[in-house]
């Protein structure tokens, strides 16, 4: 297993969120997940749920929740669209925003910590790597006819 990319990647993702974990959940209250919605609406503005979903990269009955979680502890609203009521629009509040300008720098830190035993020049080819990884990612998720997951099913083997 060693070996293989997506393993040593989930790996790495998992070891390097632990101090980012702790600081969510020890110091701002707010779940690795309730974090990256905060994130993102901090830096796209009011978005649907769905639209949250997919640029955070989070199934959508989870996004649901967390949205839930955070309205519920006063760091999110949901506002329906004046033109479409049907719509109904996540809103970060006041609350949420200080979070975000608090917890941000902190994260920022943990990344460029992480990032400092390369040289300058390596993390330029890694930012490159990434970001064509990215896009391979994306193809193969477009291109797979595999099953989509059913994670309420039973599965018997």
């Amino acid at each position: 297993m060693k070996d293989l990319l997506l393993f040593r990647l989930h790996r790495l993702g998992a070891t390097a969120a632990q101090p980012i974990v702790r600081l969510c959940e020890g110091r701002y209250g707010i779940t690795r997940r309730e974090w990256r919605m905060i994130a993102v609406l901090s830096n796209e503005g009011p978005l649907l749920s769905s639209e949250l979903a997919r640029v955070a990269r989070i199934e959508p009955a989870r996004t649901s929740r967390a949205v839930t979680s955070l309205v519920q502890r006063g760091l999110a609203t949901r506002v329906p669209r004046a033109h479409d009521r049907r719509y109904v629009e996540i809103h970060l509040t006041d609350k949420a925003r200080a979070v975000y300008r608090s917890l941000a720098p902190l994260v920022q830190q943990l990344n460029e910590q992480l990032l400092s035993v390369l040289p300058q020049g390596d993390r330029a080819q890694l930012e490159r790597l990434v970001t064509l990884l990215e896009g391979a990612a994306e193809t193969m998720v477009k291109q797979t006819d595999l099953p989509k997951a059913d994670r309420r099913r039973k599965v018997t083997r």
